[in-house]
């Protein structure tokens, strides 16, 4: 499979993507030597090189370990993942640890498989970085629990806070697919769900695969261009975002949560929407800006909430969207109060 990022997905993190897995393709090539065995038994001792954390890979069927792990701190991370650290980085990235495995049974030079994982400070955030490197309709196995998706040169899964990257040369798909279903089991125990935010989404239209928890300005840029803006605050952590893409299009609405919404924004979102070559109109308190080439950008904003929509092209949708989000974030806050203030009694 081809690394994507085609749509709204910007350079940073194509370039970012493309090192990293430029990076561990010659990790893999390099490292796939014989692996270590017993003098006794002449069986593999896979466990002797393993992390403590990671003690469970022993038990992946049919690869086993070629050379020693290599770990990565916070600081160590811009040799490896050259150029692209920082989206890590603003995805509470702390450690990474990178195996080399070879096929058990097998003496194929050219099969080999770059195992990275990257713990992150929550699985909130190991899903957000999950989740900017898939566009949707990318192929996934209903007997893999976790999210995930597979290719016959790259894969990746999220575990509780860990956030996995596979490079696998010389495989088939089906090998590539057989080998995160045994991963998924023998990783270290932990959950991971869609963050909540994501339930304030409208649900008519919502192509599953497509959702993304935005963190940080270099994944908020590559969203959008509008997001470039500093005022959103996202550079800050003042403000995080989730977006999905909607059929048929698609469009894409990008619910925006602020700790505190920047004064004036409605007239900044304005005054960004002319700086895009943009006709804008205000209608029942929905923008609306619509570019010499006919593309259409919606903006609404409810207290600490605003949602964009980007693309499209039915503005009766556009609005459908804005208000149901509106609305259920709206409530969502209200639930929130009560059951604070129920807290207190």
């Amino acid at each position: 499979m081809k690394n994507k990022r085609v749509g709204l997905v910007g350079a940073v993190l194509v370039t970012a993507g493309l090192v990293v897995f430029a990076h561990g393709a010659t990790a893999a090539a390099a490292g796939a030597g014989p692996a270590a065995q017993d003098g006794q038994t002449g069986q593999h001792t896979v466990q002797r090189n393993l992390p403590p954390d990671f003690m469970g890979l022993a038990g992946i069927t049919g690869w086993v370990l070629s050379g020693n792990p290599r770990t990565f701190s916070r600081e160590g991370l811009y040799g490896y993942v050259d150029g692209g650290a920082e989206v890590f980085l603003q995805y509470g990235f702390r450690d990474l640890t990178v195996f080399n495995l070879i096929p058990e049974k097998t003496a194929d030079p050219k099969k080999a498989i770059t195992l990275e994982i990257y713990r992150m400070d929550s699985p909130k955030d190991a899903f957000g970085i999950f989740s900017t490197r898939r566009e949707g309709g990318e192929p996934v196995s209903p007997g893999i629990k976790t999210f995930h998706w597979l290719g016959q040169e790259q894969a990746s899964l999220v575990k509780g806070n860990l956030f996995v990257n596979i490079l696998a040369a010389g495989c088939t798909q089906a090998e590539v697919g057989d080998f995160v279903a045994s991963l998924s089991v023998n990783l270290p125990s932990g959950e991971t769900s869609m963050p909540a935010a994501f339930s304030c989404m409208p649900d008519f239209n919502l192509i599953p695969g497509t959702e993304r928890y935005i963190c940080g300005d270099i994944a908020a840029a590559n969203e959008t261009p509008l997001f470039g803006a500093e005022f959103w605050g996202f550079k800050e952590g003042l403000t995080e975002a989730y977006s999905a893409k909607y059929g048929p299009g698609p469009s894409k609405l990008v619910l925006l949560t602020f700790k505190q919404p920047p004064q004036g924004l409605v007239g900044m979102v304005y005054r960004l929407f002319i700086e895009h070559a943009m006709d804008v109109s205000i209608s029942n308190d929905i923008m609306q800006g619509v570019t010499v080439v006919g593309r259409n950008f919606y903006f609404g904003q409810n207290g600490p909430n605003g949602v964009i929509i980007l693309d499209e092209p039915d503005p009766k949708i556009a609005r459908a969207y804005i208000q149901q989000a509106l609305d259920k974030t709206a409530k969502k806050l209200n639930e929130n109060k009560k059951d604070k203030k129920d807290d207190k009694k």
